[in-house]
């Protein structure tokens, strides 16, 4: 969409929104007090361990701790960026929303991808209806031979392009489309007198969309029992490059799969589009197909959005070794693009002429799954072809091949993969001692130092030293971080967020140099810049310093605790907790004025001894006071 979101109705938006009813569409939910319970949706468990408030619209799950707002949720759980998400909650709860600092050409653009959306959507619309029309028969009995019901072609929107000269063009044109949309869209062209023909013609059609659920293009396939008229048309055939198609940037099946491609925590990238339909019926869910292109840059950046790990079925034949290469390098150009965390890019290596509906039909679901897990890393599935062919009962062989193969591995950014490709995939398999390897490596350029991550900074500097790490055993003056510490202050912070109606005055002495653990002052920190404890907690939230802390922040206001639980003691609890951390400041100020004293002589620096004996007794008074004692 073009244009920038209005920010008011992006806050009004979430204000407004109710995360109960949206979160419900994923996991089931039941109240819990003032929250609501359920099983995560971002991983297994048996008893559930994720929170929802109505109250801010966040939630939060204290078993992977993830935690976030609305648009948080539907980011992570629909792999959307924060316009997507924004949109998608609008779309959901029928809220309008209203764009900004958009030019003409601007304009123009949401007015054209408007008209187009909603030509792909009556395409995909006409060509189901006749998929179940008379004239699809021939596509039914297609879909069944190959073990799909009527439910698995809906939950695909698989369609049926009769095979005629003008069906769709036809139908669409009036139903009052355009004729230059449709053209632009791909769904037809001019013939050689001037009118319209349509690009697809007697295929079962596949609608692929993007990852917000627009209709975009299509994947069409001949049917065997079609006649085409003498002429031999390509097996499959896609839509062509379009406004709304870039096949580089497109995977069929992802908007059915990205929710389990998140709670699998993996993608499985297919060549085919019944794969996928295969495979979905199965219950494998997280499986997704390129589109007639080999996997690019941007499918693995696409991907990223959902999963780290990622596994391209191919076969072990050169065909498949070189797909896996072409995809390795696409994932080491998105490690320098720095685009989020690294890639885990493995293969599931299939059996010479089978496809991923084959291996379903042959081992089941459970098969499938096993096969994901032991799936091979890209790197040794791209050597092990290179030793295959190699030469190794000659000394000659054996060299060339440890050559080509440290040649190969060179392009592995990773030095503790690296130095393990050449370990377990290169020295073992040749034959050769480690040692050995790794001083040919070094006459090559191929660095498999064990030092280098640290002295280079390589990978990410592993073994970097970080100067913070050094200062968070103490904060808070020299008091160190302990864990019984530790708890007092998350249980104090804990009832600030929770109960602030019962905060005590003192709350308001309350600085960072109280507490000593450093996440508990930056929690402090975002409460003062957020407007305070009582402040809306969206407010505090949006404050924290980073994702870490709004994370933390959004656990405490959720944490389950009892003692917080008594409506008859909760206010004497907070106050309690509260003047703990004043009381050990004092007692501390109390500790290093007397150890202050005993160094002086009382006789050659009189005043300052009177000077800290009122300190000292002022202190006693305060101390007193704060455990409500007489003065």
């Amino acid at each position: 969409m073009a244009g920038r979101i209005v920010k008011d109705d992006i806050e009004a938006l979430r204000t407004q929104a109710d995360i109960v009813a949206v979160v419900g569409e994923y996991t089931t939910l039941k109240r819990a007090g003032r929250s609501f319970k359920g099983l995560c949706p971002f991983h297994t468990e048996k008893t559930p361990s994720f929170t929802v408030t109505p109250e801010g619209n966040f939630y939060n799950c204290f078993g992977c701790g993830v935690s976030g707002d609305l648009y948080d949720f539907l980011m992570r759980i629909e792999g959307l960026e924060f316009p997507e998400a924004v949109e998608s909650l609008a779309r959901r709860t029928g809220f309008q929303l209203r764009y900004e600092q958009m030019s003409s050409r601007e304009r123009r653009a949401v007015g054209e991808r408007t008209r187009l959306v909603a030509a792909t959507a009556a395409a995909r619309d006409f060509l189901v209806d006749q998929l179940f029309a008379e004239e699809g028969r021939v596509a039914r009995d297609y879909l069944r031979s190959r073990g799909f019901s009527r439910a698995d072609a809906e939950a695909f929107e698989v369609g049926f392009a009769p095979n005629r000269f003008d069906a769709m063009a036809r139908d669409l044109t009036a139903d009052g489309f355009a004729e230059q949309d449709l053209i632009t869209t791909g769904l037809v062209a001019r013939n050689e007198r001037g009118g319209l023909r349509d690009r697809f013609r007697g295929r079962l059609m596949f609608p692929i969309h993007d990852p917000g659920g627009d209709v975009i293009g299509f994947g069409g396939r001949i049917l065997p029992e079609l006649e085409y008229g003498g002429f031999d048309p390509p097996k499959y055939l896609n839509s062509a490059e379009t406004p709304l198609y870039k096949k580089t940037r497109v995977l069929y099946g992802i908007r059915q799969a990205r929710s389990d491609i998140v709670r699998a925590e993996q993608v499985l990238v297919c060549e085919g589009y019944t794969d996928v339909m295969a495979l979905h019926q199965a219950g494998v869910a997280n499986a997704v197909a390129t589109c007639g292109t080999a996997v690019g840059v941007e499918h693995l950046r696409l991907l990223s959005r959902y999963a780290q790990r990622v596994v391209l079925a191919f076969d072990a034949d050169a065909a498949g070794v070189k797909a896996a290469e072409r995809a390795w390098e696409a994932a080491r150009e998105l490690d320098v693009d720095g685009q989020g965390a690294r890639l885990d890019l493995r293969v599931l290596v299939l059996p010479e002429g089978s496809d991923p509906a084959d291996l379903v039909a042959e081992v089941g679901a459970e098969g499938v799954r096993s096969a994901l897990v032991a799936a091979t890393p890209v790197v040794p599935f791209v050597l092990r072809p290179h030793l295959a062919d190699a030469d190794l009962s000659s000394e000659a062989g054996r060299t060339a091949a440890l050559r080509e193969a440290l040649t190969v591995l060179a392009r592995e950014s990773d030095p503790d993969l690296r130095r393990e490709w050449a370990r377990t995939e290169i020295a073992e398999r040749i034959g050769y001692a480690y040692g050995f390897v790794t001083d040919t490596a070094a006459r090559l350029g191929v660095q498999l130092d064990a030092h280098e991550g640290v002295a280079a900074g390589g990978a990410g500097g592993r073994g970097r030293p970080d100067a913070r790490h050094g200062q968070r055993g103490r904060a808070g003056g020299d008091r160190p971080v302990t864990a019984s510490r530790a708890r007092i202050e998350r249980a104090a912070l804990r009832a600030l967020l929770q109960h602030p109606e019962h905060l005590p005055e003192e709350a308001a002495e309350l600085v960072e140099d109280d507490l000593t653990h450093p996440d508990a002052r930056a929690v402090l920190r975002a409460v003062r810049a957020g407007g305070g404890a009582g402040a809306p907690f969206a407010d505090v939230v949006a404050a924290a310093e980073d994702d870490r802390i709004r994370g933390l922040l959004r656990a405490l206001a959720l944490e389950d605790d009892p003692e917080l639980a008594d409506p008859e003691v909760v206010g004497a609890v907070v106050a309690g907790r509260l003047r703990r951390l004043l009381i050990d400041r004092v007692e501390a100020q109390t500790q290093a004025l007397r150890d202050e004293l005993a160094r002086l002589s009382h006789t050659a620096e009189p005043e300052r001894v009177r000077e800290l004996q009122r300190g000292l007794a002022e202190l006693q008074r305060r101390r007193r006071q704060l455990l409500g004692q007489p003065a």
